[in-house]
């Protein structure tokens, strides 16, 4: 089992997506260390009374918040490949032929998407400690003071792997449908753990690990000022002055009710992980690969004809390669995903102005992810042949960003209508994600990192930052940062198809 987990980590780490993951990591984990004289503010505690980050004891408990707070997107999208991964390098039909007991698989498939996790853990960790020694040259912290915040999230991180194993299991066979169900159902309880977080389920059950951390600034706040601290907000715009008394944090406090919680949630992951073993287990039975007996051509019949002209790269034309296109993007969901995607682009169009753009938007478009999430996967199937014609990848990739941007020009349409004051940015938008869908899905080969992003940005979005796309007026920094966005998902196109030696 031990050498299981080893495989797995290394294949995983082995990937794009892997190293690309740990160095958002660290970036965030720089860039969002807490200051107060910037335009966003990272993290606020009741500014209007307290000094924001003017001692080293804020730095942890922030980093570990927002940490907590993005575990549940980035998480899953680090750690949800661990059965795709076992697909294409070919350890599926070897288990199948092995003894290897499949809920020791199933463990060990747990433990390396709970290393995955751990590693960001540990970089988060790192710069954290760094920070505190740039930002404040001088002053030290205790280490359980700066260990403390991060053990904290530990049990999540279980969590947050036995999930993704568990979700990927059940959607072995790409059923979009419940991709898009499970997107929804993260979003609905993890607000509801936001809202309750001291609910004896939410504890037990965190997505995030924040309870704890809240006790702690709470705690904090009651030394100084006799209450518990009014709110936690992250990505503030408060312009206002920052008040004068100094806010100095102490190490998370395991009581044993803290502890027990911890515990209980470590042994419910390990019980969500052999339960995805055993489903792993039905997946493996009915997605391994079929060998279709042909017959047996005669030699003769495999001479060169004396008329064989080989296929030019020109010997093509683009409308019937957008219509071929078009059918199979259309075709990517069941007759059922279609209906509901296009019921509620129907809906949109009668509810008020202000839900549309409140609900509407988000919800259109997180119901589009499972769409998105197919574009510019590596040629499969009867794209298979593609690679036998010159020219015919950087074709069909063309095809693919035409048809998906006018398709995503559809759905941007009744909020265009409405509001023809932004509709430049919206455009922006609309081409934007569709361009980074398929330049992330020729990169990574695969759509779990950009599902992940795009359900982090619309929860944000849904959360009160709706000046990420301003769909009320124009706004021209919204149009340059989506611009740039479109442009970088080009180039991690052209970067996908130079590595794979298709340019």
């Amino acid at each position: 089992m031990l050498t299981m987990i080893k495989t797995s980590f290394k294949e995983r780490a082995r990937q794009h997506s892997f190293w690309l993951m740990i160095g958002t990591v660290v970036v965030l984990a720089i860039l969002c260390t807490p200051r107060f004289n910037t335009g966003i503010k990272v993290l606020s505690l009741d500014p209007k009374i307290f000094r924001q980050a003017d001692n080293p004891t804020w730095l942890p408990i922030c980093a570990a918040l927002i940490f907590g707070f993005t575990l549940p997107f980035f998480g899953i999208g680090a750690v949800e490949n661990a059965l795709q991964t076992d697909r294409t390098s070919g350890v599926w039909p070897w288990i199948a032929a092995t003894r290897f007991a499949r809920l020791s698989y199933g463990l060990a498939l747990f433990v390396g998407n709970f290393l995955v996790l751990l590693s960001m853990w540990f970089v988060t960790l790192f710069a954290t400690g760094l920070m505190v020694v740039i930002r404040f040259p001088g002053q030290s912290i205790g280490l359980a003071t700066l260990l403390s915040p991060f053990l904290a999230l530990l049990p999540s991180m279980a969590l947050i792997a036995a999930l993704a194993l568990l979700v990927e299991s059940i959607t072995a066979k790409r059923r979009s449908g419940l991709v898009t169900v499970f997107m929804f159902g993260l979003l609905y309880v993890y607000a509801t753990q936001l809202s309750e977080p001291h609910a004896f389920w939410h504890r037990l059950l965190s997505l995030s690990g924040l309870t704890s951390l809240q006790d702690t600034v709470s705690r904090a706040s009651e030394r100084v000022i006799g209450r518990p601290i009014d709110g936690i907000q992250m990505f503030s715009s408060y312009a206002g002055q920052q008040g004068k008394l100094s806010l100095h944090f102490g190490p998370v406090a395991f009581d044993r009710t803290t502890l027990a919680y911890m515990l209980g949630e470590m042994l419910i992951a390990v019980g969500i992980a052999l339960v995805a073993a055993l489903l792993m287990h039905k997946a493996r039975q009915t997605g391994g690969l079929k060998v279709r007996h042909q017959a047996q051509v005669p030699t003769s019949s495999a001479s060169v004809p004396a008329d064989y002209v080989p296929i030019q790269a020109g010997h093509f034309q683009w409308p019937q390669l957008l219509q071929v296109e078009a059918k199979r993007q259309w075709h990517i969901g069941s007759w059922r995903y279609r209906a509901l995607l296009l019921g509620s682009w129907l809906i949109v169009w009668f509810v008020p102005t202000a839900a549309q753009q409140e609900a509407g938007l988000p919800i259109v478009w997180l119901l589009a992810l499972p769409w998105l999430s197919a574009l510019g996967s590596s040629p499969r199937g009867w794209q298979s042949w593609l690679n036998t014609v010159p020219a015919a990848n950087q074709h069909q990739k063309w095809a693919e960003l035409l048809v998906s941007g006018g398709l995503a020009l559809v759905i941007m349409v009744p909020f265009i209508v409405r509001t023809p004051s932004a509709a430049l940015q919206l455009l922006f938008v609309a081409v934007a994600t569709v361009a980074l869908a398929q330049g992330m899905g020729s990169l990574l080969n695969s759509g779990h990192l950009l599902a992940l992003l795009m359900a982090l940005f619309w929860f944000f979005y849904m959360n009160g930052l709706t000046g990420m796309i301003s769909p009320t007026h124009f706004s021209l920094i919204v149009c340059i940062v989506f611009a740039g966005l479109f442009i970088v998902g080009l180039a991690l196109t052209e970067l996908a198809n130079r590595r794979r030696g298709l340019a």
